[in-house]
């Protein structure tokens, strides 16, 4: 009788617990789910993983936040982006030359001159190689774009905004309803000023 009794308490026991272990195993499973979930959920617009070291992997690049878990406030990327380079490329490797032909800012151009390139990943993983000689600018439009969509009188300035000045527009516009200065009576060509200034260094006084 007693040899039964403790028969009957240990397969209870058992019983009880296999049951606790798969609770446990299930809670387990649905915990890891979560996290999965969760942490594909963490991942931010265009962003292809994690490092072990806590950068965040990007096409073409690395982001590493300052502070661990930071997080950017939200906001609209610019669609655009102003590019101008800072240095010259004499005694620079050949793989930077090409970016910068790429986007239309070579050697034989000067460095006042800005390129406008399209804010994608590619491209932005190709300024990324040589982010020691340019400067890039987000371009923004703090007046809007116009509603007729006449874009005369516009004027990128340094800052990177894009602002319609009225006055242009209307100097553009008188520009187009003036006759070609070729068409002109008055205009005096290449040989009549020859003669005219051939004419006055001679006779200086008359």
């Amino acid at each position: 009788m007693l040899s039964l009794r403790n028969a009957v308490t240990t397969s209870c026991r058992f019983l009880s617990t296999k049951k606790n272990s798969a609770a446990t195993s299930i809670s387990v499973t649905k915990s890891s789910a979560t996290t999965v979930v969760e942490s594909a959920k963490k991942l931010r617009n265009n962003q292809m993983g994690e490092t072990d070291d806590g950068g965040q992997k990007y096409y073409g690049f690395t982001y590493y936040p300052r502070f661990p878990g930071q997080e950017e406030a939200p906001h609209e990327p610019s669609r655009a982006l102003m590019v101008q380079r800072l240095y010259t490329l004499k005694h620079r490797p050949y793989w930077e030359k090409d970016v910068f032909t790429k986007i239309g800012l070579p050697d034989t151009v000067k460095p006042s001159q800005v390129a406008i390139v399209a804010n994608t990943p590619s491209m932005c993983a190709m300024l990324w190689k040589v982010k020691h000689l340019i400067r890039v600018t987000p371009i923004t439009l703090p007046q809007g774009l116009p509603e007729d969509g006449d874009t005369t009188g516009a004027r990128l300035q340094e800052n990177g905004q894009l602002v319609f000045i009225p006055k242009l527009k209307s100097d553009a516009q008188q520009a187009a309803i003036q006759p070609n200065l070729a068409d002109r009576p008055e205009r005096m060509d290449g040989e009549t000023m020859k003669k005219h200034l051939r004419l006055a260094w001679i006779n200086p006084w008359n």
